[in-house]
């Protein structure tokens, strides 16, 4: 089972980066396998990032409190890479928390393991480099979808995209990524015609 994640991981790495068999093996021997369960952080607002976590089963959510309130950031499929990037690259505590929303299986890389392949492997660089852009175009682009699209619209495309998964997702969690009440979500759950 492990294996098969590993070839996931590989085949969406190798859509970014291409790399080789050797490239790979460097890369491969670092990666290691976790679980977490329903409801458990990954990571506490406070804490240091230590890893890159590349998702391969479940659903984790991004999300910051403020004020007792808890403000959704983001949702991590699988199979995407996540966690507190700010924390991770500069080594400093995270401003977010990431939670298991569902039992999670990971693959990960610690921040030691990712700065010596670095040294060892060109591909990594590029890799390491393209993964932080692809993340920050990712935000950008949710940043202006939230202006110039409705909660309506933005709940389609979720489920659109991860339909089976989203089901998962408490209400209250999705209503906060939207940014709108749980009410609200109730009242567009109950008249969505999503195409």
């Amino acid at each position: 089972m492990k294996k098969m994640y590993k070839e996931q991981i590989r085949g969406f790495l190798s859509s970014i980066v291409p790399f080789s068999d050797n490239d790979w093996v460097l890369f491969n021997e670092r990666l290691t396998y976790k679980e977490f369960e329903k409801n458990e952080l990954l990571l506490r607002a406070g804490e240091v990032e230590n890893f890159m976590y590349f998702l391969v089963d479940g659903v984790t959510r991004i999300f910051q409190n403020k004020n007792d309130i808890e403000y959704t950031l983001r949702f991590n499929f699988p199979i995407t890479p996540f966690n507190s990037y700010a924390s991770f690259i500069t080594q400093t505590p995270s401003i977010i928390n990431v939670e298991a929303i569902t039992d999670v299986k990971v693959l990960r890389l610690s921040y030691n393991d990712m700065q010596s392949l670095y040294d060892e492997s060109k591909m990594a660089e590029r890799l390491g480099r393209r993964l932080i852009e692809l993340l920050y175009v990712q935000r950008e682009i949710k940043e202006l979808q939230m202006h110039s699209k409705t909660a309506e619209d933005y709940y389609c495309e979720l489920l659109e995209a991860n339909d089976s998964l989203v089901q998962h997702i408490p209400q209250k969690h999705l209503a906060s990524y939207l940014g709108i009440t749980p009410e609200s979500l109730s009242r567009i759950r109950k008249k969505i015609t999503c195409s």
